[in-house]
């Protein structure tokens, strides 16, 4: 029987053991296979191993690119009947790996995530228990750790509303089981933006000790130890859901007033937006990024292949860039190649109201091969440098900030967008044939297409920004593509209605899946909210 997952507390992670995990993570653990007590180091270590932030099998191919991606159509879906419900054990796992670890199997294509509640919550119970003396030695574990599950926490505000989150993990906290509740997403999301508020003005004045320094420095492979990416990190997912939440129907003040705290102290606030670099940035060292284990041999050929989401999305590729000469194109897309073998003459999405798709299938484009489809390098996205000046140009441009301009942070974010789709596509080592980075004369010239130009009323310029932004996420950020589409209505896509009854559009939100319906008493707390139409509160009214 199933018991509800939020009171298994944390002695799953006790066994974290740390079995499993080969190849690079064992630089991190000591003897991982052997290991029988965790320790806070370790845990950190293994909440890092997060499969649901990088793109693997489980992620893309049962929650990406068939939900969040496809409802949002950075992804294109196959044209059924029930495209737009919601398959009930994919859901369940993601919720699963947001509360117990899965993510110790020696099979590293189905690890997923790394049940960063329980794993905090015994590194909470173990810090609790050092002698004041030690704490110093491990502040910097539980600082960063919080960090991480703050974020993952907004997220998954973002797709299920209110969620179990203060009392989940009792367990292992005080040694009680008990139904854990389920708390308002309003006050998840405040929760969540107090305390990296708070997170980001500890990095700012902390200097680790010794001792310290040198064991966050070997066990930290996410951010190789450094303050400075911390910080950035810290403060521009503060950003990202402070704009969440900015709808003037929610919380645009507060957003508003933060927000310019931000921009205006970037010596305070550093973010992740590349130190005003576009073509030549680097998003090896300035982006946050979760790279694949060295012993990972997969790609995400058959997450695409399974579900014939390999095809290029139509209002992407037709509506957005076909008509503005993108130089993105050909890093994200392939002609395709028909059944006869001969290769197709251009670039050109299958439209969505297409009814044999099966046997059109090798007409139109699709994803790119070296970029997406066999590319097994492929990283986690935390953060962008582009997703921080997208975010930045829609403050300047909504409430005429301090701290740069709309226009300079647009079109670097543009530049930046450009050059991440080159690094992505460096990263394949098979790459079937090699594309030059865009120069900057071509980028220039696209910036100046009256499609992309940042000109015309408030309202357009702001279109603009959301549009290339959603063009950014793409399918590797779908859940951030599918959360800001819900918040601005941008961009405003053809939804073809599905012949299903009671399915016929896109949810808005996840349902709960059954662990938590059938056997946590406190859903009853919820249940009148636990529908597919219901709004995440950022949606406004």
């Amino acid at each position: 029987m199933k018991k509800t997952l939020i009171k298994i507390g944390c002695f799953i992670a006790l066994s974290v053991g740390l079995a499993g995990c080969k190849g690079e993570l064992d630089d991190y653990y000591i003897d991982p296979d052997k290991t029988s007590n965790p320790t806070i180091e370790k845990l950190f270590s293994s909440i890092l191993d997060n499969n649901r932030v990088r793109p693997n099998y489980s992620e893309m191919r049962e929650i990406v690119l068939p939900m969040c991606a496809a409802f949002c159509q950075t992804a294109a879906s196959d044209n059924k009947e029930e495209r737009y419900l919601q398959p009930a054990n994919p859901v369940q796992s993601l919720w699963n790996d947001y509360y117990t670890p899965s993510n110790q199997g020696t099979d590293l294509n189905y690890n997923t995530g790394n049940g960063i509640v329980a794993q905090y919550r015994t590194m909470e119970r173990l810090y609790r228990e050092l002698p004041l003396d030690e704490r110093p030695n491990f502040t910097i574990f539980m600082k960063a750790g919080q960090a991480l599950l703050l974020d993952q926490t907004a997220q998954m505000v973002d797709m299920f509303g209110d969620i179990p989150f203060t009392e989940a993990g009792s367990l292992d906290i005080d040694n009680t089981i008990s139904n854990a509740k389920f708390d308002d997403q309003r006050m998840l999301y405040d929760t969540v933006l107090v305390g990296l508020k708070d997170l980001a003005d500890w990095f700012t004045a902390t200097t680790p000790n010794a001792i310290a320094t040198a064991s966050f420095n070997a066990q930290d492979y996410l951010m190789k130890g450094s303050i400075d990416k911390w910080r950035r990190y810290i403060n521009s997912v503060r950003l990202r859901y402070l704009m969440r939440i900015s709808r003037s129907d929610v919380e645009e003040a507060r957003a508003k007033s933060e927000i310019q705290e931000i921009l205006a102290n970037p010596i305070l606030y550093p973010l992740v937006d590349g130190d005003g670099i576009g073509d030549n940035y680097s998003p090896a060292s300035t982006d946050i990024l979760l790279y694949q284990l060295t012993n990972y041999t997969n790609t995400p050929m058959n997450s695409f292949t399974e579900i014939r989401a390999q095809m290029a999305p139509d209002y992407m590729l037709n509506k957005v860039m076909l008509p503005s000469n993108d130089p993105r194109i050909p890093f994200m897309f392939d002609k395709n190649t028909r059944t006869d073998k001969t290769p197709n003459r251009w670039y050109q999405a299958m439209s969505q109201t297409e009814v044999r798709q099966t046997d059109s299938m090798n007409n139109y484009s699709i994803w790119d091969s070296t970029t997406y489809l066999t590319n097994g390098k492929l990283p986690g996205i935390y953060m962008s440098a582009a997703e921080v000046n997208f975010l930045k140009a829609e403050a300047f441009e909504r409430w005429g900030l301090t701290g740069g301009t709309a226009q300079g942070s647009y079109e670097l974010g543009i530049r930046q967008a450009i050059a991440f789709i080159n690094f992505l596509n460096k990263q394949n080592p098979s790459a079937r044939e090699a594309l030059p980075q865009p120069s900057t004369a071509t980028v220039s010239a696209f910036i100046s297409n009256p499609n992309i130009a940042y000109t015309g009323t408030s309202t357009e310029k702001l279109e603009k920004i959301y549009i290339q932004k959603w063009l950014h996420f793409n399918i590797l950020q779908g859940r951030q593509a599918w959360a800001e589409y819900r918040r601005t209505g941008y961009p405003r896509i053809t939804v073809i209605p599905s012949t299903r009854v009671d399915y016929e559009l896109p949810p808005t939100r996840f349902l709960y899946p059954a662990s938590e319906t059938g056997y946590n008493s406190s859903y009853e707390a919820v249940r009148e909210k636990n529908t597919r139409n219901a709004k995440i509160f950022w949606m406004g009214e």
